[in-house]
């Protein structure tokens, strides 16, 4: 009993010293002597090249320096440094070794006040893939171009810079294919494009540095005007037609001949810029109506782009005519059928040039002409008539002197003369 009394009291002793003690000294907070040093804030990536990045952040208060390191799997860091400036800078300038074009990497940092280091924060970076090897325009009309290009390794887009020039050129649109399809456009138009790979980690910023750029981008050339017949040797078979040219990009052109049937009879293409008509000979029209279109085209990727179709023209030929002496005052002018002519008009002039005046129609293939002279000059040609062709009746049109015949009837000759 004795021995737990005393107990007590040693209990109560040093109890009575430690209050003491607390008395006779201040009291410390745990934590008072510890300041905590934040974390750098919007750590973001804002320059891309093809093998370095820029990340900047926000300064913290109290830090005198911050650290940084890098990493290609958010995992392992290596590099660690301070920043420049005395360590000072919110923003640095990083070329990982071995770093490769198009890819992902990690940026840690941390802020320093020369004692302590911050928790880390970590920027997600990414460089700026390669520019596509290869672009190739493969397809065009009156509006719209079609382009396509080389993968970019590590891209995940593409931007599409595109202008009239290079000068007013604009960023619109981002896509994810390497193809694109430029529409709106003008007719026979050049414009100027710029595919520039990105690689995008955050929503904030892509990596970007070089592009591939096509500065001839083209549209096809508007439907031909100014189509028609300018000649036509019924007895030679020499076809010439002619067409306005304003193109300024194409490199040929293609004429379809259609018979009056519409069955494709020949595909003429005419190779090389500035063309303006074409001469040919074809049996399949030889005094027959044809139809016939005409449209430019241009070499893109080593395929033709064709612009659009002319409206099509027809062509109803002359009778090719030949004459033979009835007597001193009549000759027989005589023809060929042109296919589908309901029936034909004869003409005469007096002179070279002159005026021709209608003499007869006829359903015939033939007709005399009579109360003529000797020793004087006649021309004469035959048109055909109402012959069906592209849903409306038309007539052979007079071209040029090509198809007139001469005639000069002399006394005591069993012939005329003709040219």
């Amino acid at each position: 009993m004795n021995k737990m009394i005393k107990i007590k009291k040693a209990m109560v002793a040093f109890a009575a010293v430690l209050a003491m003690s607390l008395m006779l000294f201040p009291s410390v907070k745990a934590d008072a002597a510890v300041t905590v040093l934040a974390a750098p804030k919007d750590a973001k990536q804002t320059v891309s090249t093809e093998t370095a990045v820029r990340v900047a952040w926000s300064a913290v208060s109290g830090a005198t320096a911050y650290v940084y390191s890098y990493s290609s799997d958010n995992k392992t860091y290596t590099g660690e440094s301070l920043t420049g400036n005395g360590g000072k800078d919110t923003f640095v300038n990083l070329a990982g070794t071995n770093w490769t074009a198009g890819s992902t990497y990690y940026v840690k940092i941390r802020a320093f006040d020369g004692t302590k280091y911050s928790e880390a924060v970590v920027a997600t970076v990414a460089t700026a893939p390669k520019a596509p090897a290869t672009m190739t325009q493969v397809a065009a009309d009156n509006t719209s171009a079609t382009i396509s290009w080389a993968a970019s390794t590590g891209a995940t887009g593409y931007l599409i810079r595109f202008g009239a020039t290079q000068a007013t050129a604009k960023d619109i649109q981002v896509v994810k294919t390497t193809s694109v399809k430029l529409t709106g456009l003008t007719a026979d138009s050049a414009y100027y494009l710029a595919v520039y790979p990105i690689r995008q980690v955050t929503t904030s910023f892509y990596a970007s540095e070089n592009c591939v750029e096509n500065p001839r981008v083209l549209t096809t050339a508007p439907a031909v005007t100014g189509l028609k017949l300018a000649s036509w040797d019924v007895k030679s078979n020499i076809v010439t037609l002619q067409w306005n040219n304003t193109a300024k990009y194409e490199n040929g052109y293609q004429i379809e001949i259609y018979k009056a049937d519409n069955k494709l009879a020949k595909i003429y293409n005419i190779y090389g810029r500035r063309a303006k008509s074409k001469t040919f000979i074809l049996k399949a029209v030889k005094n027959t109506p044809f139809q016939y279109r005409i449209r430019t085209y241009t070499f893109m990727n080593g395929e033709k782009q064709y612009g659009a179709w002319s409206d099509l023209a027809y062509a109803i030929p002359q009778a090719n005519v030949s004459a033979t002496k009835v007597s001193d005052t009549a000759v027989k002018l005589s023809w060929t059928k042109v296919p589908g002519a309901k029936n034909y008009t004869v003409y005469r002039a007096t002179k070279e040039g002159g005026k021709f005046k209608k003499v007869a129609t006829t359903k015939k293939a033939s007709y005399t002409v009579k109360k003529l002279s000797t020793y004087k000059d006649y021309y004469f040609y035959v048109k055909a008539n109402s012959i069906s062709i592209g849903g409306k009746k038309r007539n052979s049109t007079k071209l040029d002197e090509q198809n007139d015949i001469y005639v000069y009837i002399q006394k005591y000759s069993d012939s005329v003369t003709t040219d």
